[in-house]
């Protein structure tokens, strides 16, 4: 799969949305070896699998906001 090249959902060339409006929105996760998996991840998600999305960099890995559970 990925060499370790942390990233957040919303700038990966795999999440479903490539114009995300909001980090909150969630889509699917369309990397190959977890399509299979049907995840839906919201853009503050993130994972060792991330490919940057052409056109946008590599930015820096974003701590996801708590959750209010």
């Amino acid at each position: 799969m990925a060499e370790g090249n942390w990233g957040n959902c919303k700038g990966c060339r795999y999440f479903a949305n490539q114009t995300p409006q909001s980090a909150s929105e969630t889509h699917r996760c369309m990397q190959p070896e977890l399509s299979e998996f049907e995840l839906e991840v919201s853009g503050d998600s993130g994972c060792n699998a991330f490919e940057a999305r052409a056109g946008v960099g590599s930015p820096a890995y974003e701590e996801p906001s708590p959750s209010l559970h």
